[in-house]
C-alpha cells in the first residue's frame, strides 16, 4: 500500500492488489473498511491532523507513514480543481503494448475516467473547476460534443484552456463553438477569474506545432498576477522546459522563453503557483520565489485531478488518483506501457504531486 496523496486533513492510499475481503485501513487512529477484490483501488482517510506523522497499517499490520503537511496560515478560502489531457475519443493508450478499452468512444477508457475524476472532484468540495487542455484527441466535431456533456452544466463555475489537440497540431474543428453550446467558453487568449483569496489566470499556449508559446500573452500574465489582492494560479496546458534541447516528448514552451516568462511573472507577483499538463507525467519545482507543477491526465497512469486548496496565507496542491473501481483498473493496466516504464515515470515522487505553499 502507498502513500499516494497528501493535504493538512486528508491522505490518498492506493495499492495495486488486495486480497479479496474486508480489511481495516488505519492512519494514526482513523480507521476505514475497504473491501479488496484482487485488483487494484485507493481510499481516502480524512479528519487528520495537519502537519503530523501517521503510521499507516493495514489489519493492524504496519505497511507505510504518511506526514500531513502544515496548513498554510490563516482560513481556509476556497477549493480550485484542475484536470487536464482528457483526450476523449482516444479508444486505445500507450505502446510496448498498446492497450485497448472500448471500440465506441463514447464509452471508452477517456470518459470513463473523466466522469469519475469530476464526480470525486466535486465531492471533494471544489468549488471551481479548470481543464487545462487536449478534451479532445482527433480534435473532430464529436468529441466536443461528448466533453460538453461531460462538462456542461456542472454545479461550479468553469474555464476551459485549448490544447495543442483542441486546435493547435490537430486542426480539424472549430472546437469554441461546439463547446459554446454546452455552456462552455474556450479561452483564447488569457482569462482571468477571481475567487476567495486568489486569482486564476488561464492561458491559451497554442502554436501550430505540439510545442507551446506564452511569449505574446506574458505582459497580460503578468498584469493580472501583479494585480491579484491575494495569491496566483497560473494554468498552462503546456509544460515550462528547462532545457535548451527537449530531453523528453512532448516539447513544450522552449526553455529561454519559458525563463523569461517566470522571472516576469515572479517579479511581478511571487505569490504565484504556476501549473500545466501536456506531459501526462508529475512534477515540481521551483523558480525562485514560485512553485511550477506538472500534473497528469485521469485517464492513463496513475490517472489524476488536482485540487487546491486556497487560504489566507498560502495554497496546497494535492494530487489525486481517480479512485473508482472502473477506472482504477483502467489506468493501473497503463502502467505497463513502455515495458512498465511509464508506471515508473509518470507518477514522480510525493513531494511533485503534493505540497505547501506559504505567501511569503
Amino acid at each position: 500500500m502507498r502513500v499516494f496523496a497528501v493535504e493538512p486533513t486528508a491522505v490518498q492510499l492506493d495499492w495495486p492488489s488486495l486480497a479479496p475481503g474486508a480489511h481495516e485501513v488505519a492512519a494514526g487512529a482513523r480507521t476505514v473498511t475497504v473491501t479488496g477484490d484482487g485488483g487494484p483501488g485507493a481510499v481516502v482517510i480524512d479528519g487528520l491532523e495537519p502537519d503530523t506523522n501517521l503510521p499507516i497499517t493495514v489489519d493492524g499490520r504496519r505497511v507505510a507513514t504518511a506526514s500531513t503537511p502544515p496548513a498554510p496560515p490563516g482560513r481556509l478560502l476556497t477549493r480550485v480543481a484542475t484536470i487536464g489531457d482528457l483526450h476523449i475519443g482516444e479508444t486505445s493508450f500507450g505502446m510496448l503494448p498498446r492497450i485497448s478499452s472500448q471500440r465506441d468512444p463514447a464509452v471508452a477508457h477517456p470518459v470513463m475516467c473523466v466522469a469519475a475524476a469530476v464526480d470525486e472532484l466535486l465531492a471533494w468540495g471544489a468549488a471551481y473547476l479548470v481543464v487545462k487542455g487536449d478534451l479532445a484527441h482527433g480534435n473532430r466535431r464529436w468529441e466536443y460534443e461528448l466533453a460538453g456533456e461531460l462538462l456542461g452544466g456542472l454545479p461550479v463555475p468553469t474555464m476551459v484552456l485549448p490544447g495543442n489537440h483542441d486546435g493547435g497540431n490537430i486542426q480539424r474543428h472549430d472546437a469554441a463553438a461546439t463547446l459554446a453550446a454546452h455552456g462552455l467558453c474556450l479561452v483564447e487568449d488569457v482569462a482571468v477569474v477571481d475567487r476567495p483569496g486568489v486569482r486564476i489566470i488561464g492561458v491559451d499556449t497554442r502554436t501550430a506545432t505540439q510545442a507551446g508559446t506564452v511569449a505574446a500573452r506574458t505582459p497580460a500574465v503578468t498584469a493580472a498576477a501583479a494585480g491579484a489582492a491575494g495569491g496566483a494560479l497560473v494554468v498552462l496546458h503546456h509544460q515550462l522546459t528547462t532545457a535548451p534541447v527537449t530531453m523528453y516528448p512532448p516539447p513544450g514552451v522552449p526553455a529561454g522563453e519559458a525563463r523569461r516568462f517566470l522571472d516576469e511573472v515572479a517579479a511581478a507577483q511571487p505569490r504565484t503557483l504556476v501549473t500545466s499538463g501536456h506531459t501526462h507525467r508529475h512534477r515540481a519545482r521551483r523558480h525562485g520565489p514560485l512553485v511550477v507543477t506538472e500534473v497528469g491526465s485521469p485517464k492513463d497512469y496513475p490517472g489524476t485531478w488536482a485540487g487546491y486548496l486556497v487560504y489566507e496565507g498560502g495554497i496546497v496542491q494535492t494530487v489525486r488518483r481517480v479512485m473508482a473501481p472502473d477506472a482504477i483498473r483502467w489506468t493501473q493496466r497503463t502502467a505497463r506501457m513502455f515495458g512498465g516504464a511509464w508506471g515508473r515515470w509518470s507518477p514522480g515522487r510525493l513531494g511533485d504531486r503534493c505540497l505547501s505553499q506559504r505567501w511569503g
